[in-house]
């Protein structure tokens, strides 16, 4: 009885001494971490969290056996090192502005100005098409007509899924979120379709601390430099002028396009455009100046010098002839490729006329030698790039360098009409919230505060209203919990990318050899999307950005909507498919082996099976 009671125990003994292994197995049992097969350099610019996203794809990488050197520059440096050095085999980079069109020409093609990654046609050369497949796509999507069309959607769709697949030059990373704060007695505002489209749905309930009138809204911004459009190269100075000028068409945030100064806009074919703006619209008395009505004159001026005096003339190339029909009509005609004998369309056309209309009246006084060119040294540059205007909501009213700009309603605006209220085809009052009986602000006061700490203690003075604070996760989320605020975020039209070199001359990154085990694909291909399912995006945004990032799978914003592919490839971590495509490169990952202390655990749990085992065979003998 005494024996098969002790038997009965060491029985117990030893069945939970194989639970335990077996409950610890799964932290204890890890993938063999081999000796590195090869070394890739990692570059990107210091000063923020990216040299950060460089040390965990160094901790990532090396579980599927590469090293990571990590190489943080300054960013001139750094730059230099994008555009013409590129002695980095991946690197770390963000785009940012633009996005109401999928036409990423000049980044994802073969000449493409800012084609860090080295495609070459020769990477995917196609006989049937006459270049690669990849540069077919980017350039058949600017033929694509109407340039909002089905067609050309489920075009850039097939693009992305094609280039992700089957160059992968990228691993997209995360989307950032922009917060702002503003005082909770504000209604109306809206942080994703801005101050100005805002202005007609918002008012004040009571005053908050520190508030001087319930007539204005009061924000920051870093000073202005040049407030001509034409040659505006900062956001602040965009600000005052967007706030000034109108444009022919809008793009609302979720990129629907609508007509503005222009009351239509017809394709009359591929290459052929009509545009009809509207009637009875008065620019402000300015330079003695006065009852002057805004045309197609105005509009005709505006493309021209777009295209011939400005600091952005490429974007205009596709203008190939614009001809005046009536003063409410122009034609355009569309080449998008100068190269060829015929018009070509050019579907990117669009946004551009998404641009602030200029006064043909002010700035075409003179011109130069060839009598249509005009001078842009007259006085009236000069001073229209301090003291802008236009037919927009707002007019500058005053200005303290380096303190402050104001600008106030404008009252006989066109956007205040009653007759756009009732026209459905506009959606006015529920886009800008003008109505009947309309009372609202009146006056917008900018304070130049360019460091965002001071702002932020203006905000909580109450002698800010509205404040960025994504910079501020902390005070941000005191601000959250605050009930005198309320925080708004929106994911933004950027995002940030590893980049991966693949040039030939980056002999494993970039090795365009078959892979041994699939020679459907090539070494670095596999390579690249090895390195793709090996980073985890998701620790990533957790430790740096609290897991508020969007994390994206597209070459595209986010933020650009219908544009984004929903059934694109995604690589999500996932080691087994990262040493699947190394193990196919020809690096063998070999199997799986026991942390030092799950091997003691084994071991010590064989010994007393074995001490068991013996016990019960000498106590049966005796």
């Amino acid at each position: 009885m005494k024996v098969n009671k002790v038997k009965s125990t060491i029985l117990v003994g030893v069945i939970l001494a194989l639970f335990v292994a077996s409950a610890v197995s799964i932290n204890n049992v890890r993938a063999a971490q081999p000796k590195p097969f090869f070394t890739l350099v990692f570059k990107t610019n210091g000063g923020g969290v990216r040299p950060d996203y460089g040390n965990f794809l160094k901790q990532h990488v090396a579980r599927i056996g590469i090293t990571i050197d990590v190489i943080v520059q300054d960013w001139p440096t750094f730059v230099g090192e994008l555009i013409f050095f590129r002695d980095f085999d991946v690197c770390y980079v963000g785009l940012v502005g633009g996005g109401a069109d999928p036409d990423f020409t000049g980044v994802y093609d073969e000449n493409g100005s800012l084609n860090l990654f080295g495609y070459h046609t020769s990477m995917d050369w196609d006989d049937a098409l006459g270049t690669g497949t990849n540069e077919w796509y980017m350039k058949e999507g600017n033929l694509i007509m109407p340039p909002d069309s089905k067609k050309r959607v489920q075009h850039y769709w097939d693009w992305q899924q094609y280039m992700m697949d089957k160059i992968n030059p990228l691993m997209p990373t995360f989307s950032p979120r922009g917060y702002v704060a503003h005082w909770a007695n504000l209604n109306g505002y809206n942080y994703t379709d801005g101050v100005i489209q805002s202005w007609g749905k918002m008012s004040w309930t009571g005053t908050h601390p520190g508030q001087l009138s319930v007539n204005e809204l009061v924000t920051t911004d870093a000073a202005w430099s040049d407030l001509n459009p034409l040659f505006q190269d900062d956001s602040s100075s965009s600000t005052i002028s967007s706030a000034t000028m109108d444009t022919l068409i809008r793009y609302d945030a979720d990129l629907s396009v609508w007509p503005h100064l222009a009351d239509s806009y017809e394709m009359i074919n591929d290459t052929h455009i009509s545009i009809h703006v509207r009637d009875g619209i008065e620019w402000p008395d300015a330079g003695g100046f006065t009852n002057e009505g805004f045309d197609i004159y105005d509009v005709y001026f505006t493309f021209y010098a777009w295209k011939h005096v400005s600091n952005d003339p490429h974007l205009w190339s596709w203008i190939k002839e614009m001809k005046i029909i009536d003063d409410s009509t122009l034609e355009i005609f569309i080449d998008g490729d100068p190269d060829t004998p015929e018009n070509e369309p050019y579907a990117p056309f669009l946004p551009s006329l998404w641009t602030r209309i200029l006064p043909e009246h002010y700035l075409n006084v003179t011109q130069l030698t060839d009598g249509v060119t005009p001078d842009i040294l007259h006085a009236n540059w000069n001073t229209f790039a301090t003291d802008c205007f236009g037919t927009g909501l707002f007019e500058i009213s005053a200005f303290t360098e380096g303190v402050e700009t104001v600008l106030t309603v404008r009252d006989d605006c066109w956007r205040l009409d009653p007759d756009l209220w009732d026209d459905k085809d506009l959606n006015w009052e529920e886009r800008f919230g003008f109505g009947p009986g309309w009372d609202g602000l009146d006056q917008w006061r900018i304070r130049i505060i360019p460091d965002q700490q001071t702002s932020l203690l203006e905000l909580e003075a109450g002698k800010v209203d509205i404040d960025g604070v994504g910079w501020n996760p902390q005070a941000r989320d005191e601000l959250d919990a605050d009930p005198d605020f309320t925080v708004q975020d929106d994911t933004l039209y950027s995002y940030g990318f590893f980049g991966y070199n693949m040039r030939e001359d980056r002999i494993v990154i970039g090795n365009r050899d078959p892979c041994p085990l699939d020679p459907s694909l090539s070494i670095g291909l596999a390579v690249r999307k090895a390195i793709s399912y090996a980073v985890d995006r998701q620790e990533i945004n957790d430790v740096i950005h609290r897991g508020e990032y969007a994390i994206t799978d597209t070459p595209l914003y986010p933020k650009m909507g219908v544009w984004n592919n929903p059934d694109i490839i995604r690589y999500n971590f996932d080691l087994d498919k990262a040493r699947y495509y190394m193990t196919i490169a020809g690096y063998d990952l070999g199997v799986t082996e026991l942390t030092p202390g799950f091997t003691l655990l084994i071991t010590l749990t064989s010994l007393m099976m074995m001490a068991t085992a013996t016990y019960i065979i000498v106590k049966k003998r005796k």
